[in-house]
Formats: structure tokens, C-alpha cells, sequence
């Protein structure tokens, strides 16, 4: 069987994120899904069949460790890929039917635009402000807001910080944070982030993500969490530039989009590029 991989969120080969995709996925059940995921071993592989109309492709995403209804670096490199097969040809834009529904993708030159229609579901936390930091081997002093729970389908913790420099030296400890999320709807995955730069109407960010919950110690670049963020955080900035992967030595650049009315989100885009970096066969199937 078929595969591609492709580094997202990045117009360099060998940075961003890696994608698996298996383009001709027809015929494989669920359990062989998750099994190849994790003999890929990468932070996300997709499963590609026809979707229910053309122009529309039915996309299934497993991590390592389990299922996902909505992921962003593998909706946009999926999209990439498709084109790069000639999939797409005389479309500008193409459907991915996913877990969380029908995701509309543009398509760019090297690059893909994935849109959320209105704000991310978003959530109080019940868990104490220096819990969380504690968790993250940081005081509450690095805090700049309290931390907060969102997604558009896949639930993140939200940490925003005072500094970068808290964001590259936060690690996750594995036992204090199942000791204090256990339960809580968004503790697969945390999110930590820390605004370095505005320019007009853009904010720049630093970020990590940590999701031991789905398998993945570190993240490079998460496209749903930036889209939560997107969709959540308080602010007056209508775009959001985020850089993440950093500190992996796998540098990303993830661009969220944000649209009003009357003050209230109507929707966001996540967009960025990707690169085709590899092909491949699977020899057997679980």
C-alpha cells in the first residue's frame, strides 16, 4: 500500500511537522488504521478514500495512540499531497470529510487554508493556576492569564506565558500532570504560548505542545490547537503568526486567521505550507 510524507507548516524540507498519507485507503478497518500509525510512528498519519461527492475525500487521522476527529497539520498536508497527485487538478479548493465534519481546504501554491466556521467550544478550568504551572516546571509568576480549556473538536489546554523564555524552558512532568488533569476534557494535550511581537494587527507567537495523552512527547506544529487558540483567545489581533518546533530543531510557521462580527468570532483559517518530502510501500497489513 501507497504512502507519501510530507513535512507541514514549513516550506523547507526536513523542518515542520511530518505527515504520513496513504492516499488509497479503501479497505482497511480501524484497528489496521491505528496499527500503522504506530508502526509510522509519526505525530499524525492520514487514510484517504473518496469522500461522498467530487471535489470531497473521506480523511480518517490516528496518532500513535488513538483517533483524532480534527487535526490541522494533517488537513493541510493531506490537501498538499492530494495536489501533489494530481488529485485536485482544476480545483481551487477541496473538502476533507472528517471526524468533526466537513473541513473546506484552499489550495496554494506549495501550501493549503483550512477554515472553522464561528468560535472554538471553549471551557473553564478546574484545576488551580500553579497546578498547572508546576506541571510545566514553571512558578504561577510565569502565567500571563489563567490557563483555560478549547477546540474545534480536539480539546487543548491553553497556558499562555509572560516570556518565550518560559515557553523553551517549560517540560511537561508526566506524573504531576495525569496527577492533576485527570478527567479534566482538554488534558490529552497542552498548549503553551507566549506573545513576542505585534505588528498591527498581528500578533506573533512562540509555542509548544505537549500530548502525552495521544502518544506525542512534543509536537512541532499543531494546526488544531492553533485554531483553538485562534478561535478562544482574548484578543483585538486578526492574525495570529506562530512559530513552534523550535526547541525539536524542527522550526514551523503556522498562520491563524481570525473574522468578527460585532466583536463576537465568526470563523478562522489556518493555513501554511508543506513539502512532499518522501514515497513509500507498506509490504503487509496488520
Amino acid at each position: 500500500m501507497r504512502y507519501l510524507v510530507a513535512d507541514v507548516f514549513t516550506d523547507v524540507a526536513f523542518g515542520g511537522n511530518q505527515l504520513a498519507v496513504f492516499p488509497d485507503a479503501a479497505g482497511l478497518d480501524g484497528r489496521q488504521m491505528q496499527a500503522i500509525a504506530r508502526e509510522m510512528n509519526l505525530s499524525e498519519t492520514t487514510f484517504v478514500t473518496p469522500g461522498s461527492a467530487p471535489g470531497r475525500f473521506a480523511v480518517r487521522i490516528f496518532t500513535p495512540g488513538a483517533e483524532l476527529p480534527f487535526a490541522g497539520h494533517p488537513t493541510v498536508g493531506t490537501a498538499v499531497v492530494l495536489k501533489h497527485l494530481g488529485r485536485t487538478e482544476g480545483l481551487d479548493e477541496i473538502v476533507l470529510e472528517e471526524g468533526v465534519g466537513p473541513v473546506r481546504v484552499v489550495l496554494g501554491d506549495g501550501g493549503a487554508i483550512l477554515f472553522m466556521q464561528g468560535p472554538a467550544d471553549t471551557r473553564p478550568m478546574s484545576v488551580a493556576p500553579v497546578a498547572i504551572a508546576d506541571a510545566l516546571g514553571l512558578g504561577e509568576a510565569d502565567l500571563a492569564a489563567d490557563p483555560w480549556q478549547a477546540g474545534y473538536g480536539n480539546p487543548f489546554v491553553f497556558v499562555a506565558l509572560r516570556r518565550k523564555e518560559a515557553v523553551s524552558a517549560s517540560v511537561l512532568h508526566g506524573d504531576r500532570w495525569r496527577g492533576v488533569t485527570q478527567g479534566l476534557w482538554g488534558s490529552h494535550a497542552v498548549y503553551v504560548f507566549a506573545a513576542i511581537g505585534h505588528d498591527g494587527e498581528t500578533s506573533h507567537l512562540h509555542a509548544r505542545l505537549y500530548a502525552p495523552g495521544l502518544g506525542i512527547a512534543e509536537d512541532p506544529a499543531t494546526g488544531s490547537a492553533a485554531a483553538a487558540l485562534a478561535g478562544s483567545l482574548d484578543t483585538d489581533a486578526t492574525c495570529l503568526l506562530i512559530d513552534q518546533g523550535i526547541e525539536m530543531g524542527r522550526p514551523s510557521r503556522i498562520e491563524a486567521r481570525i473574522t468578527r462580527e460585532a466583536g463576537v468570532v465568526t470563523g478562522i483559517s489556518v493555513g501554511g505550507a508543506a513539502v512532499v518530502v518522501a514515497e513509500g510501500r507498506l509490504l503487509r497489513l496488520p
